[in-house]
């Protein structure tokens, strides 16, 4: 469907500029301007955080894995009534605390993007290597943290 309207507005703009130039190139800018309207407009509906609360993480844990790696294990829950889930973008932290947890050092950070498609109401299970670099030593209590950041 898309096909056929942009061969649509091609052929008019062509029509419309073997005619007078001039209109067809003006014909042409504001059709741009409304596609980009139309572009940012819809991204920013479809991209807003407020839906970051219709996902929930769930069931998480960590293991080791592969070349000094960790392997995170989660439930990837959409709770939105009618939007089915796309992606998911997810930032794992791995803190070095104190026993009493009231002193906390990020030592690494990873984000990582999940590609699903959870209908409404229902959930997925996701598997996601994270590959911490340079991680110093941990000298006390080590404290995962995971957030979903970003959703489409």
């Amino acid at each position: 469907m898309h096909i056929i309207a942009i061969l649509v507005i091609v052929i008019s703009l062509i029509a419309i500029a073997y005619r007078d130039l001039k209109l067809g190139l003006i014909s042409l800018a504001l059709i741009l301007i409304a596609a980009m309207a139309f572009y940012l407009f819809s991204a920013k509906n479809l991209l807003g955080n407020e839906s970051i609360s219709d996902v929930e993480l769930s069931q998480s844990n960590i293991t080791r894995g592969y070349a000094n790696g960790y392997v995170l294990n989660t439930r990837i829950e959409n709770l939105h009534a009618s939007r089915t889930l796309q992606t998911v973008l997810i930032r794992s932290s791995l803190s070095d605390c104190n026993s009493d947890q009231t002193e906390c050092l990020t030592i690494g950070e990873e984000d990582h993007l999940v590609k699903t498609r959870i209908p409404p109401g229902q959930a997925r299970d996701a598997r996601i290597n994270l590959r911490m670099k340079q991680l110093n030593p941990i000298r006390g209590e080590a404290v995962w943290v995971h957030e979903v950041v970003k959703v489409d």
